[in-house]
C-alpha cells in the first residue's frame, strides 16, 4: 500500500514538469499555426502567380478552372487548377494532323511545367505563413481533349517544394 502512494507522489511531482514540457513543446519547435492574417495573403500570392503563368491564352485550350488555394495545417499551401492543352478535334475546326497536335501539346506542357517550377522557386521563400518544414504544392489537372492523339498525356501533375529547399521542386505525373 505504501508503494502505491509513493508512485502517485512521484507522478504528481514529475507530472507537473511533464505537463509544462508538453504544453511548451509546440511553441519551442515552431508547431503553432500561423495567424489567418498571414495565411490569406500568402495563399492569394501563390494563386495569383500561378494564374499569371498559366493564364496566358493558349490557342484552342487554356485554363478551365483558375487556381484555387488552401492552407493545410502541418503541410502548407496547396493550389489546384485545371487546363486543356488542345481543343477537341471536330469536323468544324481547322484540321491538324495528329503529329501537329502531339507536338503542340507537348511543347505547351513543357512550357507550363517550366514556368510553374520557376514561380515556386521564386515565391515560396517569401511566404510568411509557411514554416521551414512545410511545403507548397500546385496540383495541375489536365483535361485530355484528344486521347486518341495524346495517349501519353498525364491527367495530373503535382509540383511540390519545401520552403527550406526552394531550389528543388519535385514533379509527379499521373496518367
Amino acid at each position: 500500500m505504501a508503494q502505491l502512494f509513493s508512485y502517485w507522489h512521484s507522478v504528481r511531482y514529475h507530472g507537473g514538469k511533464l505537463l509544462v514540457f508538453l504544453l511548451s513543446s509546440g511553441f519551442l519547435y515552431g508547431q503553432l499555426q500561423p495567424p489567418v492574417e498571414k495565411i490569406s495573403p500568402d495563399v492569394r500570392t501563390i494563386q495569383n502567380a500561378v494564374n499569371e503563368v498559366v493564364g496566358t491564352p493558349i490557342p484552342g485550350g487554356g485554363v478551365l478552372q483558375v487556381a484555387k488555394g488552401a492552407y493545410l495545417e502541418g503541410y502548407g499551401i496547396v493550389v489546384s487548377l485545371e487546363m486543356a492543352f488542345a481543343p477537341p478535334v471536330n469536323p468544324f475546326s481547322p484540321q491538324k494532323t495528329p503529329e501537329e497536335i502531339r507536338t503542340t501539346a507537348a511543347q505547351q506542357l513543357k512550357d507550363v511545367q517550366q514556368k510553374l517550377t520557376n514561380v515556386l522557386k521564386q515565391k515560396v521563400a517569401q511566404l510568411e505563413s509557411v514554416g521551414p518544414a512545410e511545403s507548397v504544392s500546385v496540383v495541375l489537372n489536365i483535361l485530355n481533349t484528344n486521347p486518341a492523339y495524346l495517349p501519353d498525356m498525364p491527367s495530373q501533375i503535382i509540383f511540390s517544394v519545401k520552403k527550406q529547399d526552394t531550389a528543388r521542386v519535385s514533379l509527379r505525373q499521373y496518367k
